[in-house]
């Protein structure tokens, strides 16, 4: 992918200003260079949403693959073209307009179970997180229980017991196997149970500062689809990523996140990056190169959670954005969405021009016209 001529001016500045020895003979932080070269956001206009054609599910996920593809999970899924009924389904979105896409099912991931088959444990597989890098696409998996089951006092659809798979086939084929994530899950419990990959564009080419040339991050909040209560922050060195081990990961605990003394290997260390009692849906971040900050949408049920009765039209989207991965966080405005409720907001990692960016989503899954990939624009005010 070509190096637009803003950014290879503005990664020469950096690199330029950081290697400069001061008065004092100290030299300029990288970091310092690049928060400074930051543009914060301070408001979010939204658009009108476009739903896509012949499909139906939830909780979408665009990842940008080596194909120029945009790739997909959805969840309670028939997929495109009625490919299936299941749990979790793998789609690929082909198209250079984001209003255009065409999707097709590349896997109905049978192994997981069909739509709403629950297991011994009482518990269904849904997805969270997907991202393409260094070849592969990687996806999360989790244990949910619906909200109507669940025993939770808001009726929200807790979840426990992550893994990550992998796919070095555009999503035709997986490891680790269901069997596999269910037997020994990798992040057990439910402390990073929905985690969300941190997207840098096309394959983390477009990005050098916050280690993520070496690290790979990832938010999750406390075990909930729906009105979670806070994100916490994880991250794995790049170069064990594949090896799908729960046990190379760590958590962000608290100081400069460059440093290595921030970063724990035990959950219980893990600092909340955000705490907001039941505002906290399934949701992660994305960097914005032309802005040079991480964005982020939080997302809610107003009433509870989603199953109370009549909350599912009416959810709220709040808006944050930050220098680093691990904050400062700071909320820029919120957007109520109702009849349709939209929820799981994801930003897409392709089709960012200027300070346009694209939301992919779903609504009420009562109503077949809103329970579907939707794509919604979002014009940021820097």
């Amino acid at each position: 992918m070509p190096i637009r001529r803003r950014d290879f001016l503005l990664g020469s500045l950096a690199a330029t200003l950081a290697a400069r020895v001061d008065a004092l003979g100290s030299t300029l932080s990288l970091s310092g260079v690049e928060e400074a070269l930051s543009r914060p956001i301070t408001g979010v206009k939204v658009g009108a949403p476009m739903r896509l054609a012949d499909n139906a599910g939830d909780t979408w996920v665009a990842a940008w693959a080596g194909d120029d593809n945009l790739y997909s999970p959805s969840n309670d899924t028939k997929g495109f073209h009625n490919a299936c009924d299941a749990n979790i389904a793998f789609n690929r979105l082909e198209g250079s307009d984001p209003l255009r896409l065409a999707g097709t099912t590349v896997n109905p991931m049978t192994e997981y179970g069909a739509g709403v088959f629950e297991g011994p444990d009482g518990c269904t597989w849904k997805s969270t997180g997907c991202m393409w890098i260094d070849g592969a696409l990687y996806w999360a998996v989790s244990r949910h229980i619906y909200g109507e089951y669940s025993g939770d006092l808001m009726k929200r659809q807790t979840a426990q017991n992550a893994s990550i798979i992998k796919s070095t086939d555009f999503g035709k084929t997986w490891t680790r196997t269901a069997q596999q994530n269910y037997d020994q899950p990798m992040f057990p419990g439910r402390r990073f149970a929905t985690p969300y990959f941190i997207q840098y564009g096309y394959g983390h080419r477009e990005v050098t500062e916050d280690g993520a040339q070496e690290y790979v991050y990832a938010t999750s909040n406390n075990g909930f689809w729906d009105c979670g209560d806070d994100m916490v922050l994880g991250r794995v060195a790049r170069s064990k990523l594949g090896n799908l081990n729960g046990k190379d990961w760590e958590y962000y605990a608290g100081g400069d996140g460059m440093k290595s003394a921030a970063w724990s290997p035990k959950f219980g260390d893990a600092k909340q990056l955000l705490v907001a009692p039941g505002k906290f849906g399934m949701s992660g971040a994305v960097y914005l190169p032309a802005q040079r900050r991480y964005f982020m949408v939080g997302w809610y049920y107003p009433a509870g959670g989603g199953k109370i009765p009549g909350a599912g039209t009416h959810t709220v989207w709040d808006f944050y954005e930050s220098p680093h991965p691990w904050g400062p966080w700071n909320r820029i405005g919120s957007y109520d969405s109702t009849p349709a409720g939209w929820y799981c907001p994801e930003i897409c990692p392709k089709f960012q021009n200027g300070n346009r960016v694209w939301v992919i989503t779903a609504g009420y899954w009562v109503s077949p016209e809103d329970y579907r990939a939707t794509m919604v624009p979002l014009e940021l005010s820097i």
